[in-house]
């Protein structure tokens, strides 16, 4: 039985190897140099050692990834080893540790694969986009800290010369995600939902990168812990209430009624009284457009721009048909690279239907390209009140003379459905699990039609994120919550 051992990794990534990387030593050196160990100092035969099996890990490395940061060890896998990874071998290599984790019996499913929670062994192998070196951090981790390399020789003896090219030809993909990076690093505009309670709240079943297009589609499925076999909401509407402040107002309205006031809880009150003003008894889509609100934010790290009730609130609803408008920065070869994530959103019973009325909104903004850029490009200077945010955001809505470009279009979609089981159960622990594995398949289901729509459509040049989350009743919870908020409910 092949296993995850140091040994394992060595080989596999040697085999992965650039022609610059032409020794052992010199994989052993960028793994050692992630944690901030020389290989030099070892005995020069350690790395084929390692390699193979024969010696344990140094106990100065294992007690260094102990209690290292994972976002350290994450930067100098970076720096030290991807660069050793033939550029045609990534997916390779991955592919090849999926199936020898899948392989390795002595790993649980429910076992965290290093440190970080997400990187359980189930979640791993459902997987097919990762970002690559906070994964290999976690596995390597792990690899060093929870296994005897030196009663690994067997397994490792299992892994022939060959083995990762054995997977060029593989039917399964995987897909790579830039490396996450704080937008506050990258950009003076700031996100305006930064609640801990959100990774709480929500939980993530999976995520999946949808093959098949120019431009690698995001989904996220999240939901809800369950009780007593039903989902339930108690939780979202307090998550709501007290973040109700910055869906509802502007960075500037914000400055403005703290300024006024000196009262952090005045923005949240005046926030729900103008709500409730604003949108009476009329619940049909406010749901969905203040959960794409919270899920660009929180998940997505895209501050706003401007929310769909800004948007209505400022008259120019006949100008945007989105949902929302959020900058995202991604970090491309240390430069910031810009995206205009235009949102659309729905709840129903039906996911199917939920897609075609996002895409049907999200057609809309397309065909209305040059409208909701130019929207964008006036509404800016009067939501922000942090000059360098805002001085910021006019040059990124410029055409620059050094050659910048303004920001692409993308789409950011939140999808609220109907679960149904595959099979019923009564159980309310086995009922979460239930829960978990159906989401997994219905995204799996719906992916190919996802496809279909991008490319019907010719938005085959743009990106898209979704976010999926199931309700017991779609269609009446989507009235029912906003409505209980509106009358008062559980504030």
């Amino acid at each position: 039985m092949k296993q995850i051992c140091l040994g394992t990794i060595i080989t596999l990534i040697y085999q992965s190897r650039t022609r610059s990387a032409d020794t052992i030593k010199s994989v052993c050196g960028g793994i050692f140099a992630a944690y901030g160990l020389d290989i030099n100092i070892y005995n020069k035969g350690l790395p084929s050692h390692l390699k193979s099996g024969h010696d344990p890990v140094p106990v100065e490395l294992i007690s260094v990834a102990r209690t290292a940061n994972m976002d350290d060890v994450a930067k100098g896998i970076e720096d030290n080893l991807i660069p050793l990874i033939h550029q045609d071998k990534h997916e390779r290599l991955f592919l090849a540790v999926k199936e020898i984790l899948r392989e390795d019996t002595s790993v649980a499913g429910a076992t965290i694969v290093g440190v970080t929670p997400g990187f359980e062994k189930d979640s791993i192998l459902n997987q097919n986009s990762f970002y690559e070196a906070m994964t290999l951090a976690n596995i390597i981790t792990y690899a060093i800290t929870q296994t005897e390399n030196d009663k690994c020789r067997t397994a490792i003896h299992e892994i022939g010369k060959d083995y990762v090219d054995g997977f060029a030809n593989s039917k399964d993909r995987v897909f790579f995600l830039l490396p996450h990076v704080d937008n506050d690093k990258l950009s003076p505009l700031k996100r305006t939902l930064k609640d801990p309670m959100f990774d709480r709240l929500f939980l993530k079943a999976t995520d999946m990168t949808i093959s098949a297009l120019s431009n690698p589609t995001k989904a996220s499925v999240f939901y809800l812990d369950p009780s007593n076999c039903k989902i339930r909401f108690s939780g979202l509407k307090d998550f709501i209430i007290n973040n109700i402040g910055s869906y509802v107002f502007s960075r500037a309205q914000i400055k403005r009624i703290y300024d006024r006031t000196k009262n952090q809880a005045a923005i949240g009150s005046q926030a729900m009284l103008k709500f409730i003003t604003t949108y009476g008894a009329n619940a049909e889509s406010v749901l969905g457009e203040i959960l794409l609100y919270i899920f660009m934010e929180q998940e997505l790290d895209a501050p706003k721009i401007m929310s769909k009730i800004e948007i209505n609130e400022s008259n120019r609803s006949s100008v945007s048909k989105s949902d929302g408008v959020h900058l995202l920065s991604i970090d491309k070869a240390g430069q910031p690279f810009h995206q205009l994530v235009f949102g659309a959103s729905d709840i129903v019973g039906d996911l199917q239907i939920a897609i075609d009325r996002a895409f049907d909104k999200i057609i809309a903004v397309e065909n209305n390209h040059d409208s909701e850029l130019q929207m964008v490009d006036n509404t800016t200077q009067w939501t922000i009140y942090d000059p360098d945010a805002t001085d910021y955001m006019v040059k990124l809505m410029t055409p620059q003379r050094n050659g910048t470009y303004k920001p692409d279009m993308a789409f950011g979609a939140f999808l609220g459905y109907t679960i149904k089981l595959d099979q019923p159960e009564t159980d309310s622990q086995k009922y979460r699990v239930a829960v978990k594995e159906q989401l997994k398949r219905d995204i799996a289901k719906v992916q190919p039609y996802i496809v279909k729509k991008i490319q019907d459509n010719g938005l085959s040049g743009y990106s898209f994120y979704f976010y999926l989350l199931p309700f017991n009743d779609a269609a009446n919870e989507r009235i029912s919550i906003i409505q209980e908020l509106l009358s008062g409910g559980g504030i």
